[in-house]
Order: C-alpha cells, then sequence, then structure tokens
C-alpha cells in the first residue's frame, strides 16, 4: 500500500517543480527525489575503507535499489562531510531506490532493507557498529506499519459496535450476524474492485494504505443505516406472518428508497475525485462504488434472500424468547 503522494502531484502539469521532478525521474530512478539514508556509527568507522566499500556494494546489489553513494576514496574534499563524520564516528550512504520513494514498492525495499543490513554490516567487516536507516520511505515504514496497526483495531470496534446495534435493534443474533456478514462481503468486493482499477487498469503502485480502512468504516456504518431502512420495515412485518411474506410485503418499496438514497450519496462522494491527488480519487472510487455495490446486490438481493433462506431462525433468540413468554403468560392465565 502506498503511504501518499508528492505534494508536486498536485500541481498543474506546468509547474517548474512538477516538470524537474518529471524529469529527474524520467532520466534516472524513481528514488532519486527522496534517497533512503543508511548510517554506519561505530569508533574509527571511517578508516575502515575496504569495510565500507563492501557494504556499498553489498547495498547496490539488494533488490529494488538503483545506485548508492557513499564513503568513498574518490570523494572530493568538498563532499566528504556529507558521508564521513569528522571524528570518524560515523559513516553514511544515500541510497536510491527504483521506485517512488512513498510508494508500496519503495516501503516493502526498505522494509526488507531493515531486515538484511545487520547481516550485510557484519559480511561487510563492520560487525559491531551500529547500522540505521533514514528518510522519507524509512518514516513511511514506520507510519504505515503503526498504522495499520490501529486501524485494525478501529475496524474491529466498528464491526463490534454495529452488530450491537443491529442486535439491540432487532432483539435478534441470528439476523445481525448474516446482515454483518453480507456488509463485510460487500466491502470486499469493493475494494477488490478499487485495487482492480487503479493497479492493474490504472498502473498505480498500490492503494494509499488508509483508503481500504477509511472506505471500509463509512461503508459499514452506511450499511447499518440502509439494514435499518430496509429490514426493519420487513422486521416489524414479520410479527403478523412469515419473515419470507414479510420481506416479499415491504422490500420493493424500502429497495427503492435506498436506491435513490445511494446513488445520490454516491455521487457526492465522487465529488470527491475533483481533489487532483490520488488518496482522495481512490477514496471517492471505493465509497461510489462501496454504496452502489450495497444498495443495488446486497441490500436489495443478497441481504434479503440470505434472511429469507435462513427463515424463522433470523429471528432468535428474540422470537423464542418471546414465544416461551407468551407460553409462560397463556399457562398462568389458564391455572388462574
Amino acid at each position: 500500500m502506498t503511504l501518499s503522494v508528492s505534494f508536486v502531484d498536485a500541481l498543474p502539469a506546468t509547474h517548474p517543480a512538477r516538470q524537474a521532478a518529471q524529469q529527474a525521474e524520467a532520466g534516472f530512478a524513481e528514488g532519486i527525489l527522496s534517497p533512503t539514508e543508511v548510517l554506519v556509527e561505530g569508533a574509527g568507522v571511517t578508516g575502515k575503507t575496504a569495510e565500507l566499500a563492501r557494504l556499498r556494494d553489498a547495498l547496490a546489489h539488494e533488490p529494488g535499489v538503483a545506485a548508492v553513494v557513499g564513503p568513498d576514496d574518490r570523494l572530493i574534499e568538498q563532499v566528504r562531510p556529507l558521508f564521513e563524520a569528522k571524528d570518524g564516528s560515523a559513516a553514511r550512504y544515500l541510497v536510491v531506490l527504483s521506485d517512488e520513494p512513498l510508494g508500496a514498492r519503495a516501503i516493502q525495499t526498505v522494509t526488507q532493507l531493515q531486515a538484511d543490513l545487520p547481516g550485510l554490516a557484519d559480511r561487510a567487516g563492520l560487525g559491531g557498529t551500529r547500522v540505521s536507516l533514514g528518510g522519507d520511505t524509512a518514516v513511511a515504514d514506520v507510519i504505515v506499519d503503526q498504522t495499520v496497526a490501529d486501524l485494525g483495531r478501529i475496524a474491529l470496534a466498528a464491526l463490534a459496535a454495529n452488530l450491537l446495534f443491529l442486535a439491540l435493534y432487532l432483539r435478534a443474533l441470528t439476523a445481525p450476524l448474516a446482515l454483518l456478514a453480507c456488509s463485510v462481503l460487500a466491502i470486499l468486493a469493493t475494494l477488490g474492485l478499487t485495487t482492480r482499477v487503479f493497479e492493474d487498469w490504472l498502473g498505480n503502485d498500490g492503494i494509499t494504505f488508509y483508503v481500504p480502512f477509511a472506505a471500509a468504516v463509512l461503508l459499514v456504518a452506511l450499511g447499518s443505516d440502509y439494514n435499518i431502512f430496509g429490514i426493519g420495515p420487513a422486521w416489524r412485518e414479520a410479527r403478523r406472518r412469515p419473515l419470507r411474506d414479510a420481506l416479499a410485503v415491504t422490500l420493493p418499496e424500502s429497495a427503492r428508497a435506498i436506491r435513490a438514497a445511494a446513488f445520490t450519496l454516491a455521487v457526492s462522494f465522487g465529488l470527491l475525485a475533483l481533489v487532483p491527488l490520488r488518496p482522495f480519487r481512490e477514496l471517492a472510487f471505493a465509497l461510489s462504488a462501496g454504496i452502489l455495490i450495497d444498495a443495488f446486490v446486497v441490500r436489495s438481493l443478497l441481504a434479503p434472500a440470505l434472511l429469507a433462506v435462513i427463515g424463522s431462525a433470523a429471528q432468535w433468540p428474540g422470537r423464542y424468547l418471546e414465544r416461551r413468554r407468551t407460553r409462560g403468560a397463556l399457562g398462568t392465565s389458564i391455572r388462574s
């Protein structure tokens, strides 16, 4: 997944900064705009020229690395302070990645490089030194890991909250679980379609990492609203007739209202695509497509069909407890 895009992507095509960035990427590698830094720290490390050269060559052969610039006997004196500390305790390399610095492939390259660095340093003869990574891509790697973990917990909390709300509203457990499963299927279909469009058809380097989670949370909430408007009338009608018949009576009217509302909402979210940034366009497509899938496929066809197949069991345990109370009241009335 992609962290974000460079601010130059939001500039007009004729802007000098955007043209310079595009020419730099076209003339070399995409990572030239923001190289990753590798820092080697240790007493007297700058004096180990042969070992530093071996590490530079090893870094250059890592997958996803286009070039490495670092400590070298050929460095001119004016440039040497950029790569070697004056006290000899640290040396720095600039690693140019083959891919967009904040793209998915670049982040994967840095993740693998982080895992390989200790072994590369040992084999180069720099054992005992401290090796670390810096730069935009390294920071992005940390942010993505932390954010994905946090957003995963948020997604689970959203699902649990929606399940609890539906269970309280419908006074059942089976139906809310079935409806929530339909919502999850709709989200998976939406994310699959979004990935297909932006990665396979448009050739982008992954989906912005927060887009799937933001879209999923919003679609779950909207799906709950559609559950209330679509299944709620049928649930009330099911007090007087079988659930299958109740769905057949109430669904046509509620489905029309849901489709009209969904179309309006999808168009509104689609306006986010006017923002000239890729994450906004991805989110606009995911939300618009997800709302339409949810309204026209899930709430109109899949969810009612699933509840009709489940039948009266969908009302468990609410209907079961209601029957027990009714029987108990009748028994008390007869005894009295």
